[in-house]
């Protein structure tokens, strides 16, 4: 069988099933005639290099943590002269620049970070004088973090690096496919939030059957 045939073919299917234009081959046929053609190099490279396995939501989940892959590899490429060593430093930087002093577990909860991970993040940070932490006057128990004046201006000097980053990472996409893709990211984001920070402890059974089976 002429497998490379096959899959050449499988795209133009995929799009087939997605419109109104028939059941049939005979319907497939006649569409073909007047199909859009496909990009071949997107497609084909993905085909060969992915080994995507399971149903379309087993899939997406694969295809989301390969792109987290891809984005922390151009992560590192624009931040190797950096000190901010991780796409993580850069949140935890990024979120005192925007909300100013926090509570450490309050930072570490708005970065959706375990919190061991999120204090290895602080501390490296404060050794590299990116931000600095203080007590708490209203609880003395706590200590709160702050950005230095190091740390602002490492901060605005990413800008532009983040900027290539997301005109990499959002590839060939359209403007509108682009912003579709954002809205249901977003929508993806506030559905999983705060089950990561309330469900700590509950098994994937628990929290399919109180959260998708619903």
């Amino acid at each position: 069988m002429k497998y490379k045939l096959l899959t050449g073919i499988l795209p133009y299917l995929e799009q087939f099933e997605d419109t109104e234009a028939g059941e049939t081959i005979d319907d497939f046929v006649a569409w073909m005639k007047t199909a859009p053609t496909l990009k071949k190099d997107s497609t084909t490279t993905v085909l060969k290099s992915v080994p995507l396995q399971g149903n379309i939501n087993a899939q997406i989940c694969q295809l989301i943590a390969l792109m987290y892959k891809y984005v922390r590899s151009y992560y590192k490429k624009g931040f190797k002269d950096s000190p901010l060593q991780t796409m993580e430093d850069f949140g935890f930087l990024a979120t005192l620049a925007m909300f100013g002093d926090l509570r450490k577990n309050e930072l570490i909860q708005k970065n959706t970070s375990e919190f061991t991970s999120g204090m290895e993040v602080i501390r490296r940070l404060e050794r590299n004088d990116l931000i600095q932490s203080f007590l708490d006057q209203e609880d003395r128990r706590a200590r709160r973090v702050k950005i230095t004046k190091k740390g602002q201006a490492v901060f605005y000097q990413t800008l532009p690096v983040l900027k290539k980053m997301g005109d990499i990472a959002t590839g060939e996409l359209t403007e509108s496919e682009t912003q579709q893709l954002f809205e249901l990211l977003n929508k993806l984001n506030y559905f999983h939030n705060p089950i990561f920070h309330e469900e700590k402890e509950a098994s994937l059974d628990t929290i399919i059957k109180e959260y998708v089976e619903v």
